[in-house]
């Protein structure tokens, strides 16, 4: 455990990236359930995305698969500020 300002604990960095990822799907699912709602919100929830396409390697024996790609709009950058601000709280 390491000590942050004022002798306070902060959690590592595994919490903040695990709260990032929560924030940013709890984020998007919740966006989509307002654009469901007033679909004149549907310009918030356009993505982009952010990434390495899929890449295969076939090696004869056997395959490996490579890719990584963010989807990400307005409601899942939201959703990023809200768990890092809960990741501060802690």
């Amino acid at each position: 455990m390491k000590l942050g300002k004022g002798n306070r604990a902060y959690p590592g960095w595994p919490i903040l990236v695990l709260l990032l990822v929560l924030g940013g799907i709890l984020g998007n699912w919740l966006g989509g359930l307002i654009v469901e709602a007033w679909p004149s919100l549907g310009f918030l929830a356009r993505t982009q995305s952010i990434g390495v396409p899929a890449l295969a390697l076939d090696l004869r024996v056997f395959t490996v698969h490579f890719g990584f790609m963010f989807n990400i709009n307005v409601f899942t950058v939201v959703g990023f500020a809200i768990a890092y601000l809960v990741f501060r709280r802690l």
